[in-house]
This record gives structure tokens, sequence and C-alpha cells, in this order.
């Protein structure tokens, strides 16, 4: 019947689940461009763009701890976090983000960088290395960070109180860092759910970083507070580095991968794989 065919039936199996055929599902960051604007990095888009804290090329996106976090202007947007980038992607039912990342110069304390995945500065889970001389077995350590502003004591009715939460585990106990670390960072958000792990051996094996509910999606906040999530309300995943003045810590990522994935047996699912199509869109310069 020809492949216009097939393509209907995979853009009406997509239109009943709310998505189109033009639905992104994945993103691939191999970081081939070159120079410090957002162009070169193949990202959408960036909080507070800071050209002198990053750089592309010889196929890695090098970027360092500048001040700021990811969180810290309560309800207003963006935070003081600079070069938190992104790309859009639909999250479905299940989204895994993994990056390749290594790491030198890490020896101020609560300085850190990773990847991320959320709605918005105040709507997100971040997982990186970073430095934190209170954490047992650290102070180089792998934190799992989970903030949703809209879960709050305060509210009314009264709310979990659990807006920003957070897990660490130390992986090295030498400071000032004497070699660099290499490490593959993964996040999994299943529903409202997100779970961390990270491997030290290239991705032979990988351990566990955590696992927070209470995640926020584009319509559904999750919490009992003022459940604003700022607009444009759409998925984002991405890297980040975060801290202050000097020394800084360098983060050399050689790669992104994302994909969002339906329920098993859903429309979308079945209509794709019987018209052997992969809705995808490779984001590379």
């Amino acid at each position: 019947m020809g492949r216009s065919w097939l393509w209907a039936v995979a853009g009406l199996a997509l239109a009943s689940t709310g998505f189109t055929a033009r639905a992104v599902t994945s993103v691939n960051l191999p970081f081939s461009g070159s120079g410090n604007t957002l162009a070169a990095t193949g990202f959408d888009g960036v909080y507070n763009l800071d050209g002198t804290g990053f750089n592309v090329g010889g196929g890695a996106l090098t970027t360092h701890t500048l001040p700021g976090d990811t969180f810290g202007n309560y309800e207003v947007d963006p935070d003081s976090a600079a070069n938190q980038f992104y790309s859009v992607i639909d999250p479905l039912a299940t989204t895994t983000l993994e990056g390749k990342v290594t790491v030198s110069g890490l020896n101020s304390n609560f300085h850190g960088g990773g990847i991320w995945m959320g709605t918005d500065e105040d709507h997100y889970a971040r997982l990186g290395v970073f430095h934190n001389t209170f954490v047992g077995g650290g102070p180089i350590s792998i934190e799992l960070l989970r903030e949703n502003q809209d879960r709050w004591g305060g509210a009314t009715p009264p709310g979990q109180g659990d807006d920003i939460v957070s897990q660490a585990t130390g992986i090295s106990p030498i400071s000032p860092m004497a070699t660099p670390l290499d490490v593959i960072l993964r996040l999994v958000r299943t529903g409202n759910t997100v779970t961390g792990s990270y491997s030290l051996n290239g991705g032979t094996t990988f351990l566990p970083a955590g696992s927070f509910g209470g995640f926020a999606l584009p319509g559904d906040p999750q919490g009992l507070g003022s459940n604003t999530i700022e607009a444009p309300a759409n998925y984002k995943v991405g890297i980040y580095a975060v801290g202050g003045g000097s020394p800084q810590g360098t983060y050399v990522f050689d790669s992104l991968t994302a994909v969002s994935t339906p329920e098993p047996g859903s429309a979308m699912l079945v209509a794709l794989s019987g018209a052997g199509l992969l809705v995808r869109r490779r984001r590379a310069n």
C-alpha cells in the first residue's frame, strides 16, 4: 500500500496518544560543533548563557563550574545557574537520559555538574559529580537531587514539605582531585519517579544513586502549593555545571543521549513497530 499509508496509520495512532508524527522522542548530541555559541552545542536552548564558561571542539563540550546553582530564586526563573543547556523531548511513559563526562579540578565545596531533566529550573531532577566535604566517603560524590517547588509544607492542605530532596554517594576521599574522573551518568524517569545510576568503568556496571517520587511533568506539577510551571511548559533534557569562584571544576561531555518510550502495548508503539518506523530526531552539527 505504500509508505504514505504507513505514515497515515502511525499518525492516527500518535494522535490518539496526544502526539503527532513530528513528536520528538530522542535526542543524540555528539558535540561535533566548534565554538562557544548555543548553535555549536547542538542544544535547543540554554538558561543564562555565558560564552566565557564553555567551549565545543574535538567532539566534546567543555564547561566549567561558574557561580550560581539550579535552585535559589524561589518562584522566579531563570535561577542563577549559568549555561544550563537543554533540548526538548516528549516525556511519554519513560525517559532515559545518559551522559558521558570527564571531571577534573573539582576541588571546591558544592561545585558540581552533570545531567538534568525537567520542565524548568524549579521542576527538575539532576544527577552529577560534586564536591562536598560533609558527605561520608567523599568529598568527591555522586549527587541525585530533585526539586519541585510546589511540594512545600505551607500549602493548604499541607503538602509533603519536600520541595528539594537529595541523596549523595561518596566515591573518592581524595581532594585536591589528583586525576580526571570518567563517569557515565544515567537518569531514568518513569511516570513521576526518577532514578539515578552511574558507572565508573565505562558502562560495564552501573551503581545506584537513589530514587525519588514527586517529579513534575508538563500539566502535572505533583504539588499542593502554587502548582506553577513556567511557560513554555515543555519537557527538557540537558547538562549543567554549578559552583562559585576559583578554582573552577571542569566537565568535558563526550556525548548526551535521551530517549522517551511509551508504555508497552500502547497504540503509538504498536503502530510504529508495525510500520517499521521510528519517530526520532538526531541533533548534531
